[in-house]
């Protein structure tokens, strides 16, 4: 039956060679499923039958060697149930009824004009259809009583009033029942009063509202041993939704819920033990989700057990913390152990150092299970570090020679972006942005709908269409260099990277496409490794001579008592708050690709408690959301906080608002005069001569980051206000 197409090879036999060409010609014409093959004697046909497969046998009745009838007897003894169609001129009843008697399919007398074929055309499909619904019919009973023996679950077939009708030997080994005992019972047999009432329901939905339920409860054995077992019930219908049969497939599981329980006790038992501990307990497998902690945790983060239970570990940390632990996970998994330090970010917003040491967790086969490990507060030692960290007047000076150099490494290099669909394998281009126009010189009208292939080089092109884009297509990140050619001939070496364009039903319908400039991009790599060295000589050779300056100064102090030295030590203090700010500096201006939603409300009130704000006061007129770095958003909102408070005096008035597509920050102090507005936020500039001059330049890198625009004006009350608009909202 596998093996049917719906196309039928019908065995045409009659001693008249003519009559049959012509008998075969008009069934073939009529029925474009019919190949007809012809045989005028009877003993070529049997061997025909040996060697080659038939949907069906026409035979005539009257000819020589053996009659039509002699002919059938033959083949109903190899083959009983092949479709055997008796197509003869002589008609009798006589004929008729040994024809039937001896299996003929059918009986047909021939007639004259060509209608006759058309019938017999029809009593061939029918025959033919009927053989192979016959086939398929038994195949799946023989299937179906396979897998009802042959289960490893117990299986019971009931009729449509829930009495037994028959069951497996594995259901007679899990009841103790023989099928004799249970023939023709009811349901109630096997289950305890105490669960009658249950069941009871669950028979009736059943029946009332068909399909499939799965329940739990007790039975009782032949032996009057009470055991739980697991059902799961379908109905089985016809196609008037008439009720058939009840199959019911099963399982004893009275010691798995033996051992849940006693694996319920012992998890409180540990529970109990590792809520005594002081440092944060966990447990997370290999993709990093939570399955164990201690109430430490969700005491420390402000997340429910239940919120922590559906988090992965990545998401308690932000921006380096997150890297750092992902490589720490990485480590452990690879090593057995590994000891790191990272900022766990609370539900409120705020940020607490910790340090990690996990060890990787195996089964009896070696294989990693997960990471069990220990959290430890180090929010005190951090305190010291920082108490520790000091600034020289060498590094304010470096500051500025350097201020003009690494600023030039924060320019975005054109991408082109293309969107493409798949038509008979190959990629067209259905959109594509400015850049990508502009970078070719071809109107847009002539690069939609065209075969991308064709601005690509030779080489580029082969590869594209020898794998390139079905990689991408399966569902492969595609990172590949390709040469573009513009319509002026100009070939442009880019870097390709290429991911999957999916529908709603997660159906592949193409791919999104960048290409990024090489020499573009060269460029940038080379100015951030220029950065990376900049940072590297301000954290490393200027905080040496710093910290001996700092370590100068406090010997002196023990010494002797001058306000020299209290003069020293602001000048000090000022350098560190330079390094801070640079190093910032080289932090915000880089592209902001972590972002997630931030409750405005609760991160404004957070990063007011980080600021020294004396008696200033703080007025929040906001309830959104953004998407946005949770830590360099802080960053924004301390810095302007602390510039009001420095410029506007310790009694200030901030307030926070919202814009049709923003917020503003602003105070009541004396405000920015309208001249300096343009200066306000280039690197060095204050107005303050206790203040480094990188505050407002950090705010606007942030913002610059982020795809928003900052800008200053004056308040209702004449003091400062920052603009930040171009900010899209979401749910906070």
């Amino acid at each position: 039956m596998d093996n049917y197409d719906g196309s039928m090879r019908i065995l045409y036999v009659d001693d008249d060679p003519e009559f049959a060409e012509m008998a075969a010609t008009f069934l073939e014409r009529g029925n474009d499923r019919f190949d007809v093959e012809i045989e005028t004697r009877t003993d070529e046909a049997l061997d025909r039958l040996g060697s080659e497969l038939f949907d069906c046998i026409v035979s005539d009745y009257e000819m020589p060697t053996r009659n039509g009838l002699e002919f059938l007897q033959a083949v109903r003894e190899e083959y009983p149930d092949l479709p055997f169609i008796l197509y003869t001129g002589k008609g009798s009843e006589e004929v008729a009824s040994d024809a039937i008697s001896a299996g003929v399919t059918d009986y047909l007398q021939k007639k004259t004009g060509t209608s006759q074929y058309t019938v017999l055309a029809n009593r061939i499909r029918n025959a033919v259809d009927n053989y192979y619904a016959q086939i398929e019919l038994a195949d799946r009973e023989k299937r179906l009583n396979l897998f009802f023996e042959q289960s490893p679950l117990g299986v019971i077939e009931w009729d449509e009033q829930f009495d037994f009708v028959r069951m497996n030997d594995v259901a007679g080994d899990i009841l103790g029942y023989t099928q004799a005992d249970l023939l023709g019972q009811s349901w109630e047999k096997i289950v305890p009063d105490s669960d009658r009432d249950a069941v009871a329901d669950v028979v009736s939905d059943l029946l009332e509202n068909q399909g499939g339920y799965r329940s739990v409860n007790e039975n009782i054995r032949k032996d009057g041993g009470r055991i739980i077992c697991e059902w799961h019930n379908r109905v089985v219908t016809d196609e008037d939704e008439a009720v058939v049969a009840v199959f019911s497939q099963f399982q004893d599981i009275t010691e798995r819920k033996r051992r849940e329980q006693e694996l319920r006790e012992e998890q409180a038992l540990i529970e109990r033990s590792l809520d005594t501990l002081e440092d944060i307990f966990y447990f997370v497998d290999t993709d990093g989700n939570f399955q164990r902690w201690n109430s430490k945790l969700p005491e420390l983060t402000g997340y429910t057990d239940e919120q922590i239970g559906s988090m992965n570990a990545l998401e308690f940390f932000e921006g380096e913390h997150r890297e750092a632990i992902n490589h720490s996970i990485h480590e452990i998994l690879e090593t057995g152990s590994h000891v790191t330090e990272a900022e766990i970010t609370t539900a409120d917003g705020r940020q607490v150092p910790h340090e990690f040491r996990g060890v990787r967790m195996t089964n009896d086969e070696g294989e990693p299970t997960g990471i069990i490990g220990i959290a430890r507060d180090i929010t005190e030692r951090r305190e010291r570090e920082r108490q520790l960290e000091q600034q020289t007047e060498e590094l304010e000076q470096l500051a500025t020679k350097y201020e003009v150099q690494y600023r030039t490494l924060f320019e975005e290099a054109p991408v082109m972006t293309i969107l493409t669909r798949s038509e008979d394998g190959q990629p067209v281009i259905e959109d594509c942005n400015s850049q990508f126009v502009e970078t070719l010189g071809y109107d847009e009208d002539a690069i939609i709908g065209s075969e991308l292939a064709e601005f690509y080089t030779r080489e580029s092109a082969e590869r594209l269409l020898s794998g390139g884009y079905n990689r991408s297509l399966d569902g492969q990140f595609t990172r590949e260099k390709r040469g573009l050619v513009t319509i002026d001939g100009e070939v442009i070496e880019t870097v390709l990277r290429a991911v999957p364009r999916r529908t709603a039903d997660d159906e592949i319908i193409g791919t999104v496409a960048m290409y990024m400039d090489i020499t573009e991009r060269e460029s940038v790599k080379r100015a951030n490794e220029r950065l990376e060295e900049f940072t590297s000589v301000v954290s490393h050779d200027l905080r040496n001579p710093l910290n001996v300056a700092t370590g100068r100064l406090e010997l002196a102090a023990e010494e002797c008592d001058s306000e020299h030295l209290d003069r020293l030590e602001q000048v000090l203090d000022r350098m560190a708050a330079l390094i801070d700010n640079l190093l910032t500096l080289t932090r915000e201006g880089r592209e902001v690709t972590d972002t997630q939603p931030v409750d405005l409300a609760t991160m404004i009130d957070g990063c007011w408690e980080n600021v020294e704000t004396n008696e200033a006061v703080l007025i929040t007129n906001i309830d959104r959301g953004v998407r946005a770095d949770r830590s360099r958003l802080k960053q924004v909102f301390e810095n302007l906080f602390r510039n009001a408070v420095e410029h506007g005096g310790t009694d200030v008035t901030v307030t926070v608002g919202e814009l049709d597509h923003g917020f503003y920050i602003e105070d009541d102090g004396p405000g920015i005069p309208s001249g300096e507005r343009d200066e306000v936020f280039e690197a060095g500039y204050s107005r303050s001569s206790e203040g480094t001059g990188f505050g407002l330049s950090i705010v606007e890198q942030v913002v610059t980051a982020h795809n928003w625009q900052i800008r200053v004006t004056d308040g209702p009350d004449g003091g400062a206000r920052f603009e930040i608009t171009d900010v899209e909202f979401v749910a906070p």
